[in-house]
């Protein structure tokens, strides 16, 4: 039970630390300041996470036992997670903007591969990873 919150304490922090990144380095998403951009980071990465969780439970049986470059081969099973998680980023990214004091989203073609194909694949792709380490 300790490895498994100690796993999903580490996906949050992870996932965070990659939106606050790419959006610090970017001009994609406008906040006024550097705390806000880390609490929304947070956030975003807590509401990927759970997504994430939805995704494990909606793929396949072989998806989930497969490993990484297999996985990524299951077409299929991989667009289902894809959408599944792209789902969750998406909106996140829209709730922050929303409700955020000082939040604007600037969506440009760039923010929409980030959001919708490379932050939901980046995730999957470290979800299998430290699923496959823990058993």
């Amino acid at each position: 039970m300790k490895e498994r919150f100690y796993n999903w304490a580490t996906m949050w922090l992870t996932l965070s630390v990659i939106f606050f990144l790419v959006e610090y380095a970017t001009n994609w998403l406008e906040v006024v300041t550097l705390g806000g951009l880390v609490a929304g980071a947070f956030i975003e990465g807590f509401i990927v996470n759970m997504g994430l969780g939805l995704m494990w439970l909606i793929v396949s049986k072989p998806f989930k036992e497969a490993e990484l470059e297999q996985a990524l081969g299951m077409h299929s099973d991989l667009l289902k997670a894809i959408v599944v998680t792209a789902a969750f980023v998406w909106e996140g990214a829209i709730t922050l903007a929303k409700l955020m004091p000082g939040y604007t989203m600037h969506t440009s073609v760039t923010h929409l591969v980030f959001l919708l194909l490379v932050y939901p694949l980046v995730g999957i792709v470290l979800e299998k990873i430290i699923r496959r380490r823990s058993n």
